[in-house]
């Protein structure tokens, strides 16, 4: 069975870190051991340490940003398959210009392993136990075709599962149990 969440279901959080604050998408619960979210990235910044926790990152909106770890820096895309990383990696993030908003998955290590895409209206299918579609609010929003079509409207995220084809720009994630 399939939701859809808007704007008024969404939670403004604040970073561990202090330097800012997400805004929680889907989470499964408020102790979660999912948390699908949004952030604006106005500054160089380390990321909050989440120990335990496979993170999945992309750019959202904006002219790019580029994350330093390992003593090495890397884009972070902005269309296809989402950087992975863990947690409890020592990440600072570098915005390429004003604007720069990303999209980042958590996962508790020891309950879940998932991926996440970004699409930019390239038809995209996918399977999970959980599935979370979310249409960006600056796009034209995303078709879902499952056991019917559900449209996602822009700043919309569905939460379902199955299989699902979609056509639209949107950021898709799969989860399965460990």
């Amino acid at each position: 069975m399939s939701r859809v969440l808007g704007p008024s279901d969404y939670r403004r959080v604040a970073w561990k870190n202090g330097l800012g604050s997400t805004l929680e998408l889907a989470v499964d619960a408020l102790d979660w051991t999912w948390r699908l979210s949004i952030a604006d990235v106005p500054a160089a910044a380390p990321f909050s340490a989440f120990p335990g926790v496979d993170r999945f990152l992309a750019c959202l909106e904006g002219p790019g940003l580029k994350i330093s770890r390992a003593g090495k820096s890397v884009l972070v895309p902005s269309e296809g398959e989402a950087l992975a990383f863990a947690g409890e990696e020592a990440v600072s993030g570098e915005p390429l210009g004003p604007g720069v908003r990303d999209v980042n998955l958590m996962l508790r290590r020891d309950r879940w392993r998932g991926r996440m895409h970004l699409t930019r209206g390239k038809p995209f299918t996918i399977a999970g136990d959980i599935l979370l579609v979310h249409a960006p609010a600056s796009s034209e929003g995303a078709r879902v075709e499952a056991d019917s079509t559900v449209a996602v409207l822009p700043g919309s995220t569905l939460i379902g599962n199955g299989r699902v084809s979609l056509d639209g720009t949107a950021v898709v994630c799969a989860l399965e149990p460990r």
